[in-house]
């Protein structure tokens, strides 16, 4: 991409995030609705919706559809949001589409992410996809994604977050996402909390649009989970489908939730008349790729990488270490950004005793190291702090042996930035 596109494209995150669909319909309109064009599946959630999107994108390619998946945000490249059977699209496509439509996102100010999620939609609708998987930025009823009539709405999960924007409960958060759910159509949720899925229940009921539980749809066993894949048997009674022994590529405990839920859905579309088997969901999960998710880099020492940046998100990352690996000594290179509350992030770590090295990601809303080891010191943990990430990563990697275990967690700026930085391998 060129330097005069990502300088205009960096400054329209002064906008920073405006929730509203004025915009973003304008935006569509310029480009005569593209979202319309092809038939789509939106996805809402805390924690989960990425990996979600891409399993059911892989099940999508592995269908023989023409498979858009639409997430955020990017490790290295701005194209990594945008892909099509895996693979994502040019730079030279993007700077045309926003070629064409740069004035009107001057007068209208128009946010980077509304910009994106527009020439995602026209993108798509130019490369004439099947089926395109869209991911919600932020929350979901105003989110710049809700402009769609999907085919089957996803709500993977509900946390703590955003609580400047969506609200100060789980309750008031999942009716933030629950903004996504349309009229009469199947909606998919992961939601745990009787108070959240109240929320979902509540407006499914409104819409008259089907609700699907997944605790109460499938039964989801013998799960067994591998360094670097995750196999399980999940059986959907009310559709009268099962599959044995699925071998997916991500791995963790709760990526097989995240499955059941892109299997649903799955379901849900061949309902409709998509062409998706049992083979074919086999063949897409075994297929799927989603950068640092757990993902192993390097043995001796073991560098595992994975972009948990909030308390749930650490929380399975913490249970998937314990369970997965043994090591000497832990090492945990982290960075966060100032809008994630520390205490519970900081406090699952506390049955591993890791030596922390905390680093500074590369952005204005990036919360200093110093303050973190500050935070992780006063919580009884061994940690230093180190600005750069590429020279915490370096201090850290250098005072590993071959036993150790070292992860690198947090922001995805810190990881994008040791991948720009050649530490660790890019995405695509």
């Amino acid at each position: 991409m060129s330097k005069e596109t990502q300088r205009f494209l960096d400054s329209l995150g002064f906008f920073g995030w405006q929730l509203g669909l004025e915009r973003i319909e304008k935006l569509c309109e310029f480009f005569g609705q593209p979202q319309h064009k092809y038939p789509t599946v939106h996805i809402a959630g805390t924690n989960g919706k990425g990996s979600t999107a891409a399993m059911l994108a892989a099940i999508g390619k592995a269908a023989g559809l023409r498979t858009g998946l639409y997430t955020s945000p990017h490790l290295v490249h701005l194209n990594e949001r945008i892909q099509i059977d895996g693979t994502p699209v040019s730079f030279q496509e993007i700077e045309e589409t926003l070629r064409s439509c740069r004035p009107l996102v001057e007068s209208l100010q128009a946010t980077y992410f509304e910009v994106i999620t527009a020439i995602a939609f026209e993108i798509f609708a130019q490369r004439q996809v099947d089926l395109a998987i869209i991911e919600t930025g932020l929350g979901g009823r105003l989110d710049a994604t809700n402009v769609m009539q999907p085919e089957v709405t996803i709500i993977t999960s509900i946390g703590l977050e955003h609580q400047t924007y969506l609200g100060r409960t789980l309750a008031q958060i999942a009716g933030e996402k629950a903004g996504i759910i349309k009229k009469g159509v199947p909606c998919v949720s992961g939601i745990r909390q009787k108070a959240a899925q109240a929320k979902v229940l509540e407006q499914c009921r409104n819409l008259n649009a089907p609700c699907y539980d997944l605790r109460e749809q499938s039964q989801i066993n013998k799960i067994e989970v591998h360094p670097t894949s995750l196999r399980f048997t999940i059986q959907l009674p009310n559709f009268n489908f099962a599959l044995t022994d699925i071998d997916c590529a991500l791995t963790g405990r709760h990526q097989a939730n995240n499955a059941g839920l892109a299997i649903l859905a799955a379901v849900l579309l061949r309902e409709k008349n998509f062409a998706i088997t049992a083979d074919v969901i086999h063949r897409g999960l075994q297929t799927i790729y989603w950068p640092a998710r757990l993902q192993i880099e390097q043995q001796q020492p073991t560098v595992l990488v994975d972009a948990a940046h909030n308390a749930d998100g650490m929380r399975v990352l913490v249970r998937h270490l314990a369970e997965t690996f043994s090591w000497k000594r832990l090492l945990v290179v982290m960075g966060l950004l100032e809008d994630k509350m520390l205490p519970p992030i900081l406090k699952v770590w506390k049955n591993l005793r890791p030596h922390f090295v905390f680093a500074t990601p590369p952005t204005d809303r990036a919360r200093p190291a110093a303050q973190l080891a500050k935070a992780a010191k006063a919580l009884g943990f061994v940690a230093e702090a180190v600005d750069s990430p590429a020279a915490a990563f370096t201090h850290a990697r250098a005072d590993c042996g071959d036993d150790d275990l070292l992860c690198v967690t947090g922001s995805h700026y810190l990881i994008g930035e040791l991948m720009k930085e050649n530490l660790l391998p890019a995405p695509y």
